[in-house]
């Protein structure tokens, strides 16, 4: 079985993974490192995806192992065109997931509000 690595990206999130689901998704070749863009089915128990089944290695942004082994069965390998990323989405994600962030200024005892 052929084993690709999944880096999570602002603009393909590691959700984008939903069990049967059909998703298109940037991996990299554990053999070659190669990267290429596929469109296929996902799912957790490779038994579930009929045919050849590739291994998804998952790794979120900042690198670390995703403690959950994906499965998917490849459509198609897309053109190389479809590695390209849209810059400015993903800086609009960056930015949103940034404010959302769950880290708070300290506020001062001092501050009358």
């Amino acid at each position: 079985m052929d084993e690709y690595d999944f880096f999570e990206t602002p603009v393909i999130p590691f959700t984008t993974l939903l069990e049967g689901g059909e998703v298109e998704l940037h991996v990299r070749s554990t053999a070659t490192m190669e990267q290429a863009a596929v469109r296929g089915v996902v799912s957790r128990d490779p038994a579930r995806l009929g045919g050849s089944v590739i291994k998804l290695n998952c790794y979120g942004r900042l690198g670390a192992r995703i403690d959950q082994t994906w499965y998917m069965q490849v459509s198609a390998f897309l053109e190389d065109e479809a590695l390209t990323t849209d810059h400015s989405l993903a800086q609009s994600l960056d930015i949103e997931q940034s404010l959302k962030s769950p880290e708070q200024f300290k506020k001062s005892r001092y501050r009358q509000d």
